[in-house]
């Protein structure tokens, strides 16, 4: 089994590593609202995320890789996900990110950036129910801070332009699903929160120490996912998310008593998409492609609005069931 989880994995690099470079396009308008390495990959469910169908409860499967690829105007990056399930009930995961390539507009330049993102670890638990094919899972997850938060390119006049590859922070997300599957059909329900820590930025002005913490906003995401049988190989996948977004905080504090300086952070928003597809069941390998058409996007302040296209592709390689 190890061996074929190895191949596996090889197999998804290399499809993972030409991908982007098939589908990429000229970058020129870098968005407000990006893509989220943490988040994108855990809206968008993949064939094991569906219930088994009533009767196929035993065939779970128990190792395997999910790779989740997204390609927009200005970033293409893709996820790496092995899985081990130690029993039908428990499982662990790990979200490996990788981008190809970042792209911001900076003074008329387009500055790039290339790197591992931030790797996130999950804790899964499944509850079969009562009526056959049918689950509740609970998850919950940790980002690490591992990407480089600092990382920085020079533009053409060789000034330094910050590119992050991550966060810097190490954030935790709880999620909930319902799954329900028959063998023509499948549905998924999803709740999820995410809470960020803080970043802390220290800085000396003459004799006084300004101590700056700033926390992103949280997420909360709701989402809905569907698939119908076309034919004995082919599904046809439509779903939708509507990720809140919370104001964050960010604060300076003095060392010489003056009051807290609160910046007014003011980034709470929503943003809707839809999420149409089709998928092909290749018995252990299992491809599936779609796009994220944004519906919706809000914001409190003054923030751009615009949102690109989003190119999906998952492939899902299971070499091994509970059987």
């Amino acid at each position: 089994m190890l061996r074929r989880l190895l191949i596996g994995c090889g197999v998804l690099s290399l499809i993972v590593m030409m991908a982007p470079a098939v589908m990429a396009q000229e970058n020129h308008h870098p968005n407000e609202v990006i893509y989220d390495a943490t988040v994108a990959p855990l809206i968008v469910p993949t064939g094991s995320d569906f219930a088994p169908d009533p009767g196929e409860e035993k065939s779970a499967d128990k190792a395997g890789i999910n790779t989740y690829i997204d390609i927009t105007e200005n970033i293409q990056a893709g996820v790496l996900t092995p899985f081990y399930r130690f029993s039908p009930k428990f499982a662990m995961k790990a979200h490996v990110p990788i981008i190809w390539n970042m792209t911001r507009s900076f003074g008329g330049s387009d500055i790039n950036a290339s790197g591992l993102g931030d790797i996130t670890f999950d804790g899964e638990y499944t509850h079969p129910l009562a009526t056959p094919g049918t689950r509740l899972r609970f998850a919950a997850s940790v980002k690490l801070a591992n990407g480089d938060d600092e990382n920085t390119v020079e533009d053409d006049s060789g000034f330094p332009v910050d590119m992050p590859l991550g966060t810097g922070t190490t954030d935790y997300v709880l999620r909930g699903q319902y799954a329900k599957s028959t063998p023509k059909k499948g549905l998924l329900f999803g709740l999820m929160y995410r809470k960020p820590s803080p970043t802390e930025t220290v800085s000396v002005v003459g004799s006084v120490t300004q101590t700056t913490k700033d926390t992103a906003s949280n997420q909360i995401v709701a989402s809905a996912f569907g698939r119908k049988r076309i034919n004995p190989s082919w599904w046809a996948h439509m779903g939708l998310s509507i990720m809140m977004l919370g104001d964050g905080e960010k604060i300076t504090q003095y060392s010489d008593g003056t009051p807290d300086f609160d910046w007014g952070a003011n980034r709470a928003g929503t943003l809707i998409d839809i999420f149409p597809g089709v998928s092909y069941a290749l018995g252990k390998f299992n491809p599936f492609l779609g796009l994220r058409l944004p519906l919706s996007t809000s914001f409190d302040n003054t923030r751009g609005t615009d949102r690109n296209v989003a190119f999906i592709f998952q492939f899902s390689y299971r070499p091994d069931s509970m059987n």
